[in-house]
């Protein structure tokens, strides 16, 4: 183990002394967010998700097509997901509580909410609270989204720019261990995810989005890290090396769905009902629901959310570890 930390070291100073990994680490993952969360934010938004502690008025909501009703007691939690809340009392006093992105959708739904009432006498009250913004849910998203790129991208560029250059040579000939080799990998795709949230956080406080920055982010963005950089040693580890082209190919197959077909730009509800399943459940998606509710909802995430985290992250460190070697036999 002695190995790791000097070689880990080196590759950190080769790489970012590179114009190009500066560009992919700190550029590129900065312009993607300014992108969603200026250029789409207005595409968003299919339906609103409306919040009630009436299970009936939910399924009503449920046939408008305007809104998706769910049942819900916790008016604070529905605020903090961007929900609309109605409190139902005696299904003719109805208390609705909304972000301020939702001001738009109130009309509506207070027309709705007097056609479903069974009193002549109904009143809605509303009111607005600040909630969260389509910016906030990118900028948070954003950050699984560079997990995955830096852990599977960073493991199979800088894997086949050693083969290129005969690095790979010189390092199997020296004491160097395979499983070193790829906990030096491994802690380099840490350390370069941590420099490329940096601006995003930046651009999120620009925009006044504060987010809580604790010791659960930290140990979960680790995680979330080593499970995409065991994927890319898994990748890299399956690719002849006298073909290392296949490597990107394979990279950019895996990580592009990953990450469109993710919550990271998108509310899971604008996609087609038929994907929403593998949506929520990829693990993506998994790990920015992690971190948008240790920084955004300020909750502890779900306990099957962590163990469905962890499970990955050891599979795909673990194969990847047996995959990936700088030399034949060790």
């Amino acid at each position: 183990m002695r190995n790791v930390i000097p070689t880990a070291k080196a590759i950190i100073k080769d790489n970012l002394s590179n114009k190009a990994t500066i560009f992919f680490i700190l550029i590129f993952p900065l312009f993607l967010t300014i992108v969603f969360a200026f250029g789409f934010a207005g595409m968003n938004h299919v339906t609103q998700v409306v919040a009630t502690n009436s299970e009936q008025l939910a399924k009503y909501l449920n046939s408008t097509q305007l809104f998706i009703g769910i049942t819900c007691n916790n008016e604070k939690e529905a605020i903090l997901h961007n929900y609309i809340y109605v409190n139902v009392q005696n299904n003719s006093l109805f208390n609705v509580t909304y972000p301020k992105d939702s001001k738009y959708l109130i009309p509506s739904l207070e027309a709705i909410l007097t056609e479903y009432s069974t009193h002549d006498s109904a009143k809605v009250t509303t009111t607005q609270l600040p909630g969260f913004t389509y910016v906030d849910y990118i900028l948070s998203g954003m950050i699984g989204v560079i997990a995955l790129s830096n852990g599977v991208f960073g493991v199979t560029g800088v894997g086949a720019g050693y083969y290129r250059d005969k690095l790979v040579e010189r390092l199997a000939a020296s004491p160097l261990k395979s499983y070193e080799w790829v906990i030096s990998l491994m802690l380099y795709e840490i350390i370069i995810t941590f420099i490329s949230i940096v601006p995003i956080l930046l651009l999120g406080v620009i925009l006044g989005f504060i987010p809580i920055i604790g010791i659960l982010f930290v140990i979960f963005l680790i995680i979330g890290t080593l499970m995409f950089s065991g994927l890319g040693a898994i990748i890299f580890g399956l690719t002849p090396k006298d073909k290392l082209f296949i490597a990107n190919i394979a990279a950019n197959v895996v990580t592009l769905p990953l990450t469109f077909l993710s919550n990271a730009f998108f509310y899971v509800s604008s996609f087609p009902s038929f994907i929403e399943i593998l949506i929520n459940y990829q693990p993506v998606s998994v790990l920015n629901d992690i971190i948008r509710q240790v920084t955004v909802y300020q909750q502890l995430p779900q306990p099957w959310e962590i163990i469905y985290i962890i499970i990955f992250t050891v599979l795909s460190v673990f194969l990847g570890g047996k995959l990936l070697k700088l030399r034949e036999v060790d």
